[in-house]
């Protein structure tokens, strides 16, 4: 899939060289010292930032939007018209992409109401997702069990939900960042991979088989490393 030569491994090993003590990455099983309300958040944030990643900053600031839609809250709401009204009026108040003013068609509203009642289902409440996930032995079962689970949470979500609650490491959440950083190494990546999840898995392997494995370190922490030092990589001459 990918071709990648030892001279584009050299460009990688000087970013790690630079950058990789002071990377920071999720602890593994983060999850298990998390409340449901937090676990939950990172669910609600990771439907919002799709096509945008802004309004999160907004909406990690307003202590008052995040009780309005904490598990605990919604969880004791019967109208699940009252629900989606909720997730609504939050995901506008920050500028969500896509967040229309019509319930009705908002993909989004329904999408984190669709992902309320799941999770009202399990016992344990988001704890017992994360918790079936965990008996998964391979980071690929639990990235497609997520995805099969919830909506509007898909390839680069998944992996970087998963990521960051400390349940998967070697996976990728390709964004512009990567891609830039990867195009600038000169590694060219099929067109629109993203959204094919057989062309997602194929770069997602080359990247970890081909770059994490030569280096001694996982997918999270290259992951971690790019994004983190997005700004200094590209200034660097490599």
């Amino acid at each position: 899939m990918l071709q990648i030569s030892e001279k584009h491994l050299e460009k990688f090993r000087q970013i790690e060289q630079h950058f990789r003590s002071g990377t920071k990455v999720p602890e593994k099983n983060k999850w298990q010292s998390l409340k449901n309300n937090d676990i939950w958040l990172h669910i609600f944030a990771q439907v919002m930032v799709v096509q945008g990643s802004k309004p999160y900053e907004k909406f990690d600031k307003r202590v008052d939007l995040k009780r309005k839609v904490a598990f605990d809250s919604l969880m004791e709401v019967e109208d699940y018209r009252e629900v989606k009204n909720r997730v609504n009026e939050v995901l506008r108040a920050v500028g969500t992409r896509y967040a229309s003013s019509d319930i009705s068609k908002c993909r989004k509203t329904e999408a984190l109401a669709h992902n309320l009642k799941v999770l009202k289902g399990f016992e344990g409440g988001p704890k017992g997702l994360l918790r079936e996930l965990s008996r998964f032995s391979s980071d690929k079962q639990k990235i497609d069990c997520l995805m099969h689970s919830l909506k509007y949470i898909k390839n680069k979500g998944a992996r970087d939900l998963l990521m960051e609650l400390g349940l998967v490491r070697n996976a990728i959440a390709f964004d512009t960042r990567i891609r830039n950083v990867l195009h600038k190494i000169g590694i060219e990546t099929p067109e629109r991979f993203e959204t094919s999840s057989k062309l997602y898995d194929e770069v997602e392997n080359d990247i970890i088989s081909k770059i994490c494995v030569p280096l001694g370190i996982s997918g999270i922490e290259l992951d971690r490393m790019l994004y983190q030092n997005y700004e200094e990589i590209m200034k660097m001459k490599l």
